[in-house]
């Protein structure tokens, strides 16, 4: 199984009313997540590899992204949202849980192994329509025998 179906099957089982897309246009898969009304859009960038010949590990660099859908006029800050839908805060604390549960599951689950920390960045209102974080992280790929 590649890193790529692994990461796929992982979002699949343990994220609920989730799209997954990887290697797409962005824009084009936004829409798509907008039309489907999908909890959580899950976008995983194409992958950079690198590796060593010695020592025969190869180190994944990873950045994907846990989105959900926002209203072009939200709020950016949780008390001045007076209305029933949630703020870009909110919105951005939640799918900063969806994502670290998610690499919890995954790294509980797959014999993959993170290397070192992740980082999670938050992102607003991606082309009106989304609102979460995007995580970049190195998974160290199981060595092949």
């Amino acid at each position: 199984m590649t890193i790529i179906q692994a990461i796929r099957e992982s979002v699949e089982d343990s994220i609920q009313n989730s799209l997954f897309v990887y290697g797409r246009n962005s824009d084009t898969a936004l829409e798509s997540a907008k039309e489907l009304n999908i909890g959580t859009f899950v976008y995983l960038e194409p992958i950079q590899k690198t590796g060593n010949l010695t020592d025969g590990f190869l180190t994944d660099n990873i950045t994907i992204g846990f989105l959900t859908q926002d209203e072009p006029d939200s709020s950016s800050d949780e008390e001045i949202n007076e209305e029933s839908s949630e703020s870009m805060e909110q919105k951005v604390a939640e799918m900063e849980n969806v994502a670290i549960d998610w690499l919890n599951y995954f790294c509980n689950n797959y014999t993959y192994s993170l290397n070192g920390n992740y980082n999670l960045q938050p992102v607003f209102r991606i082309k009106n329509v989304m609102t979460g974080v995007l995580m970049t992280f190195q998974f160290i790929e199981p060595k092949q025998c």
